[in-house]
C-alpha cells in the first residue's frame, strides 16, 4: 500500500475529527477513528523530522559555502 501524501494525511485527520464529532458516532468508531488518527499524526510528525533535518542539512551546506 502507498504511503498517503501529507494532504491526504491532513483531510484524513478532519475528516476523522468530523466523525468523532457527531452524535451518531459509537464509542467503538470514535476509538478506532482516534487511533487511526494517531497513527497518521505519528507519520506526519516523521515527515516533519525529516525536513527539518534535510533544511538543517541544506543550510550547513549553504554556510560551508559561503565561509570559502
Amino acid at each position: 500500500m502507498a504511503e498517503k501524501s501529507v494532504t491526504e494525511t491532513l483531510a484524513a485527520l478532519e475528516q476523522a475529527a468530523d466523525r468523532i464529532g457527531r452524535q451518531t458516532t459509537t464509542l467503538e468508531e470514535a476509538l478506532t477513528l482516534f487511533e487511526a488518527g494517531m497513527k497518521d499524526v505519528a507519520v506526519l510528525r516523521e515527515i516533519q523530522d525529516s525536513t527539518e533535518q534535510k533544511i538543517e542539512i541544506y543550510g550547513e551546506k549553504e554556510q560551508t559555502r559561503e565561509d570559502l
